[in-house]
């Protein structure tokens, strides 16, 4: 029976090539992306602002049909714009992905959700604080460095994913558009309790942006 059992997959492998890839794809995605989803955090004014991706413990985040992303940036006497950047998943890859980068305005302490152009291949979304604008009386003074360090994740299709029985927190982080939330259904939806301090507003606004097309 066993034999008969791995006949029949290599007789499927010759026939469906591209069928058996794919799930190979699918199932080599990993466990979990070893970039930071938690940028900042490093010493200097701007770079020590902290900025997260709502994302789960590993890091790969999964496209609804909307392409919904969302970031959550701290409070700051200084706020710097974001910058959000897209960058090829591996450089091998045959297709690559259609996007732009763009920033994000300086802003208190938010919740921003994005929408993202769907893509039909894996992508790393990267966000940070434009920290090198320190120029005054036509001086540039970036050699003095406060650096941002960029929050990272990894994006996929919604195909990509193996348990679609998750509740999506994207939809229903978009029922707060332009109105705020609680820190409380924050940590409790998204499990982020130890990102708060003291210095963080009760009510958080939430905005939401259809950025790109």
């Amino acid at each position: 029976m066993k034999n008969l059992a791995f006949i029949i997959l290599i007789v499927s492998s010759l026939i469906f090539p591209n069928k058996i890839k794919g799930q190979d794809e699918m199932l080599n995605i990993g466990l979990a992306f070893p970039g930071r989803r938690v940028g900042g955090g490093t010493r200097g004014e701007c770079s020590a602002r902290k900025i997260m991706h709502l994302v789960p413990e590993s890091n790969i985040a999964f496209q609804n049909e909307l392409g919904h992303f969302a970031l959550i940036i701290g409070p700051s006497n200084d706020p710097k714009d974001i910058n959000i950047n897209f960058k090829e998943f591996e450089e091998t890859q045959k297709n690559k992905i259609d996007l732009n980068d763009f920033k994000i305005k300086a802003s208190k302490e938010k919740v921003f959700l994005i929408s993202i152009p769907k893509q039909k291949i894996p992508f790393v979304l990267e966000s940070s604080f434009d920290c090198n604008d320190n120029t005054d009386m036509g001086f540039d003074f970036n050699f003095i460095q406060d650096d941002s360090p960029p929050a990272q994740t990894l994006i996929a299709p919604s195909i990509y994913q193996k348990n679609k029985n998750e509740e999506d927190k994207m939809a229903w982080l978009s029922k707060f558009c332009d109105k705020n939330i609680s820190q409380s259904s924050l940590s409790e939806k998204f499990k982020i309790g130890d990102f708060f301090d003291e210095n963080w507003a009760k009510d958080i606004d939430v905005t939401c942006l259809n950025k790109l097309s």
